[in-house]
């Protein structure tokens, strides 16, 4: 396992904003990862889990503790017809492509989302109308406070829009299984290929994001349009900018900082609600310290979390 004392954390972040770890390590297998935990666990030391660092905002003074990346957890297997797992570290949009090859439908809407396995499952990460709870059929987590692996199903996950039952802070998923009808190749990657070049069309590339920063407020609302009409493509805090191309996604100009972003998803949150009286929560984690003041930005209900 690779083992590294005060590691950068900015180049694991696709936002590329963080300061240094403590320390980083990258777990090879289930099994080291699972010891790394408890090892942790039993000196009391801190310690937060990333995949691909996207959704992620690593705070610029960086993190006292223990950072472990799952990167290279990447085994993917077809067990038996439709079923298809993966280890937490495994990318979504080699996996998409991969299923894709193999004749198994039902990734194609993950082609374009910059994150691993592991993260997609606790956040139920989605796109295009669909999302991981639509193909999931199990996982392996651990709880760190037992120190128990467990299988846990569908029905034992609850998911919920952008989350599910797993608690960050103290689960963590080893590797996951997806029910995955079969399709034609050529037709499944065709539709993959549709994904990607949408997202290619509307989604910025040119400078390091995050992915989309705010929740859909309700079903029918999508945070993107709202931003959009409250008209904040125009804000900027220091390096921290809205993109000019989607109006949910923060960009890095160059060298901003965390509390640069968080300020501008303040102004955000404000110019929308003022127009629609709407509260705008972030899909964003955060990893490192922030102030009482600075994490209200994350404090703030939906109407969509009220009724659940």
């Amino acid at each position: 396992m690779e083992d590294v004392q005060n590691a950068p954390l900015a180049r694991f972040s696709t936002l590329k904003i963080g300061g240094d770890a403590d320390r980083l390590c990258h777990p090879q297998s289930v099994d080291e990862l699972v010891t790394l935990v408890a090892e942790l666990k039993k000196n009391n030391q801190p310690w937060y889990v990333i995949g691909g660092g996207s959704n992620l905002l690593i705070a610029s003074d960086g993190y006292r503790g223990t950072v472990i990346r799952t990167t290279q957890m990447t085994n993917i297997h077809i067990l038996e017809s439709g079923l298809l797992e993966a280890e937490a570290g495994a990318r979504l949009p080699h996996l998409a492509k991969h299923a894709a090859q193999k004749g198994l439908a039902g990734l194609e809407f993950a082609v374009g989302i910059p994150g691993t396995v592991g993260g997609a499952v606790i956040m139920n990460a989605g796109a295009h109308g669909s999302s991981i709870s639509a193909i999931f059929d199990s996982a392996l987590v651990l709880d760190s406070q037992t120190g128990i692996v467990t299988e846990m199903r569908s029905e034992d996950m609850a998911f919920q829009y952008r989350r599910c039952a797993l608690d960050p802070a103290r689960h963590v998923v080893l590797s996951a299984k997806f029910n995955m009808p079969s399709d034609i190749p050529e037709e499944i990657e065709k539709r993959t290929r549709h994904n990607e070049e949408y997202r290619f069309k509307t989604q910025p590339l040119g400078f390091p994001n995050a992915g989309s920063t705010f929740k859909n407020p309700l079903p029918d609302k999508a945070a993107g349009f709202l931003l959009d009409q409250a008209g904040v493509k125009d804000l900027k805090q220091g390096n921290a900018a809205v993109s000019s191309v989607h109006a949910n996604f923060i960009v890095n100009l160059g060298g901003a900082t965390s509390d640069e972003v968080i300020a501008l998803m303040k102004q955000m949150q404000e110019r929308v609600r003022d127009k629609f009286k709407l509260d705008l929560v972030p899909e964003w984690k955060t990893m490192g310290k922030f102030t009482d003041e600075q994490m209200s930005v994350w404090h703030k209900k939906t109407a969509v979390e009220n009724k659940q």
